[in-house]
């Protein structure tokens, strides 16, 4: 039987592998899993305990943007999010540093009490992804 432990990385192609080294390690503060060499066209960055690699393609076609409404979005992949302590203060923080989706925070509720703040961005190459607060009572 197949028995999976936890997502260990994910990928991002990008004709411009510093740019988004500039804004996942520099604008979010986010360490480096392996060390960064630039003339290599790839990087290995830390997400709590899963690992962002970003490589180099040559293909320059911009990423199709999602919006904040799954239901009106096409199928594939669509975001990741970071948990937050304070929601507020990690927007105030990234307020001029990122190219936000939503002009406000969202809120969603399930019934069995547990609850997400969250808020959208996009980073340089348009990916989308959030930083959210989770409520969870599970």
């Amino acid at each position: 039987m197949l028995k999976l432990k936890r997502l260990d990385n994910m990928d991002i192609l990008t004709p411009d592998v510093q740019r988004l080294v500039d804004f996942y390690h520099g604008t979010l503060g986010l360490g480096f899993f392996l060390p960064y060499v630039a003339e290599e066209k790839w990087a290995a960055i830390e997400m709590g305990n899963v690992t962002l690699y970003i490589f180099h393609t040559t293909n320059d076609t911009p990423v199709e943007r999602r919006t904040a409404v799954n239901l009106e979005d096409k199928p594939g992949f669509d975001s990741f999010a970071f948990e937050v302590e304070n929601l507020d203060a990690a927007i105030d923080y990234l307020d001029g540093k990122v190219e936000w989706v939503t002009a406000e925070p969202i809120e969603w509720q399930h019934p069995n009490g547990t609850h997400y703040r969250y808020r959208p961005m996009f980073d340089p190459d348009g990916n989308m992804f959030y930083v959210t607060q989770p409520h969870k009572t599970v």
